[in-house]
């Protein structure tokens, strides 16, 4: 006889969160504000990324930034609302400016400190000058919850440069909806393109679906509580469009 015939099947037990604090609320974060929490985000993974380099992901996935967490495509998002930045990334030296606001610079390192709390406009590099585009880059902040972690914290979709189209698109799509942006699901992919600078992966976004009432009012909530201090809002940002491999 197989001696596996004589091993007892034992039921898996799913893990149970360990929550103890009021009203169902993880115990220990009473004096954590948002402002103090920085937003994961949907990071498009490019041939340069840290991951992909160590042999963890493949160019053109998509991984949670803070986490490094894979989430399979396509992505089924819930955006919340849209507000910009602009940022300033320097090869070797990630992000050496920031506009929390795309008004005001409120972040600048070494010599772009000489410009914080300076306007914007009044920066060089915050516009095209002539065929050189801008270094000072417009970002698209869309922070979403994930249908499949519908009640986890919110994640950002940060969109610039290349990706810009895109976020006029998602922008355009849930606009023409008539509805709240956080009314309709939506979904991310990717694909990999090639031009004269390199290869790099873009992001591809749809329409899916109507909310269920129940992702809505969770949706809702989430709003409500996000949007009176999207001004505090941190994303994790970087630049994932120097990460490419030149032809």
């Amino acid at each position: 006889m197989d001696d596996n015939q004589n091993l007892e099947l034992k039921p898996v037990t799913p893990l149970v969160p360990r929550v103890s604090g009021t009203k169902s609320t993880p115990a220990g974060f009473d004096e954590f504000e948002q402002g103090d929490l920085k937003i994961p985000r949907l990071a498009i993974l490019q041939a340069l990324s840290e991951i992909v380099i160590e042999g963890k992901a493949k160019m053109g996935e998509i991984a949670n930034s803070l986490t490094k967490e894979l989430v399979p495509q396509p992505v089924e998002f819930i955006p919340l609302f849209m507000f910009k930045t602009r940022a300033r990334f320097e090869m070797g030296r990630g992000l050496v400016m920031l506009s929390r606001d795309n008004l005001t610079v409120t972040m600048g390192l070494d010599e772009f400190a000489q410009y914080q709390n300076k306007p914007v406009e009044e920066v060089p590099g915050a516009a095209w000058e002539g065929n050189t585009p801008p270094k000072f880059n417009l970002v698209y902040n869309f922070p979403c919850l994930l249908t499949t972690k519908i009640n986890e914290f919110p994640i950002s979709l940060s969109l610039m440069k290349s990706a810009t189209d895109a976020a006029k698109a998602l922008c355009s799509m849930a606009r023409f909806s008539g509805e709240d942006m956080f009314a309709r699901v939506y979904t991310l992919k990717t694909k990999v393109e090639k031009n004269d600078k390199g290869t790099f992966a873009v992001p591809v976004i749809e329409f899916a679906r109507r909310c269920t009432d129940q992702e809505y009012a969770v949706a809702s909530k989430c709003f409500n509580d996000w949007y009176k201090r999207k001004s505090d809002i941190a994303v994790d940002l970087e630049e994932e469009n120097t990460t490419t491999t030149q032809q």
